[in-house]
């Protein structure tokens, strides 16, 4: 049965079975180290796999990850099933699906006024176990927007839960657990 292990180097939250492996990597920092170093949490097991990003607040046992971006409306043909994309910690760069795109998060969407590389937001993490996510605009033709505010060259905007990104025609929003 899968449990809650913290990483003994970046005190990343992985879930996994102690009693099948006896070598783990972390997917966060790469450390290689047998189970045994990794501390079990107190926590209940769990039967599915937590995001790879969350992180387990060890006074009060909840569990923190970055935001996810959900759909809110667009004109254009949305491509998959599901409509939220998961942010991970660090530089998220956003941009519209495409072979050629070298963003990190591709919104698979048909706006072809979303640029490959739109723009940034930066999952950071406080120091009171809570994720910080800051946008920017990568320069875009057609701008960034924050609940309806055209962000300007440098403009670096701290993010809350529920505030609507335009890029593109696509209204994107910020959801954080």
């Amino acid at each position: 049965m899968k449990s809650l292990n913290i990483c003994p180097m970046c005190k990343s939250v992985l879930a996994f079975d102690r009693t099948v492996l006896s070598v783990v990597k972390c997917p966060k920092c790469a450390f290689k180290g047998n189970v045994a170093d990794y501390k079990e949490s107190t926590s209940k097991t769990i039967n599915k796999e937590p995001a790879l990003e969350t992180e387990l607040n060890p006074l009060t046992g909840k569990l923190y990850k970055p935001g996810k971006l959900e759909l809110v409306e667009s004109d254009a043909q949305w491509l998959q099933k599901e409509t939220s994309i998961n942010l991970s910690c660090g530089i998220n760069t956003i941009g519209r699906m495409s072979p050629n795109s070298a963003a990190t998060v591709q919104v698979p969407i048909a706006d072809t006024f979303m640029s490959r590389i739109h723009a940034t937001i930066e999952v950071v993490k406080k120091t009171d176990d809570v994720f910080e996510h800051l946008l920017s605009d990568n320069g875009s033709i057609n701008g960034t927007f924050h609940n309806g505010e055209r962000l300007e060259k440098g403009d670096v905007i701290k993010l809350l839960t529920n505030d609507n990104i335009k890029i593109g025609h696509t209204i994107l929003k910020l959801v954080v657990e």
